[in-house]
């Protein structure tokens, strides 16, 4: 065998250098793996489960019949069932239960929101037994910040205070239209007077309890559906406004002459009073007195701050 040759012996060095210098990357790259993947393998569970949610479909049975608990309720000539079912997405059904189950003070707005309400969490619950996950979903409708009219909804059991959580948080529509924050913040710099955000605020949200092309037709029919909704409009506006002049059978509840549009003019004048008040005497008026007319800072601080048509949905999840 004849005698090995210089360079033959540098290039062997250099590739055992180099296979060293892999190895030593591949050790590196590894233990950044196992020190930095762990927590956003964490972190993106909850965003998986939030997903799940989005794409799984349910259905939802609940009653109506905590309606005939109201003294202004008047029960129709038939009523052929109590019972309604409805279908969607676990993320839709569940921001639908957060307005739903919505409060001013310590009275609810829709009579049966408990059984809706219930039966969603149910089926949201459903959707995880079994699994090796541990979920808790809370779904929370604040139109403003600080506002007296709010819903919430949760599913699944709360985690152990000890639990080591992870969140993720979506929004979803609550079905009611969504305010133009740089039109608010124009109305705003030129009065200068929280009326001008509180009217659209409250528009926005009785558009969205009394959709009017839908509302006109359910007042104009007969049976539990009309019962139903003329009862919902007669306990708000005495919410709101102990002096309305809203009848169910007279004005714009009357059958023969419904008009859904007057009907949402009762309410959202009496809202707006509410709204006006929780602006002017929160945090939200106290920043604006610090902004004053600067619309440009007034948009971001709206696009922050109302939100009428948005749920946030945020998504618990943990390992025993």
């Amino acid at each position: 065998m004849g005698p090995v040759r210089s360079d033959r012996a540098v290039s062997t060095v250099l590739d055992v250098a180099f296979a060293l210098l892999l190895v030593s990357a591949s050790i590196l790259l590894l233990s950044l793996y196992l020190t930095t993947t762990d927590g956003s393998l964490e972190e993106t569970r909850a965003d998986r489960t939030a997903e799940t949610l989005s794409g799984s479909t349910v259905a939802v049975s609940y009653d109506l019949e905590s309606i005939a608990e109201s003294d202004r309720y008047e029960e129709p000539e038939t009523v052929d069932d109590y019972e309604r079912t409805t279908y969607g997405s676990a993320t839709d059904l569940l921001a639908e239960a957060a307005v739903a189950n919505a409060t001013i003070g310590d009275g609810r707005l829709i009579r049966y929101a408990d059984s809706f309400a219930d039966s969603v969490a149910a089926s949201v619950d459903g959707r995880f037994t079994g699994s090796n996950r541990n979920v808790y979903v809370v779904a929370s409708w604040r139109p403003y910040e600080d506002a007296s009219i709010r819903g919430e909804v949760t599913a699944g059991q709360r985690p152990p205070p000890t639990a080591d959580t992870t969140a993720a948080t979506t929004t979803a529509s609550s079905g009611t239209p969504a305010l133009n924050s740089s039109e608010l913040a124009t109305a705003y710099a030129d009065e200068e007077a929280v009326d001008t955000l509180a009217e659209p605020i409250a528009r926005s949200i009785v558009r969205g309890y009394f959709p009017p092309e839908r509302t006109q037709l359910t007042l104009e029919r007969r049976g539990l559906d009309r019962a139903v909704t003329t009862t919902h409009y007669l306990e708000l506006a005495d919410r709101l406004d102990p002096d309305h002049d809203l009848e169910r059978d007279a004005g714009p509840l009357r059958r023969s002459d419904a008009r859904a549009d007057d009907a949402n003019e009762v309410l959202i004048a009496g809202l707006t009073e509410l709204i006006a008040d929780d602006l002017g005497s929160g945090p939200i008026g106290d920043e604006l007195d610090a902004i004053g007319d600067d619309e440009a800072e007034l948009e971001a601080f709206f696009e922050e701050t109302i939100a009428p048509s948005d749920v946030d949905i945020t998504t618990y999840t943990w390992e025993e």
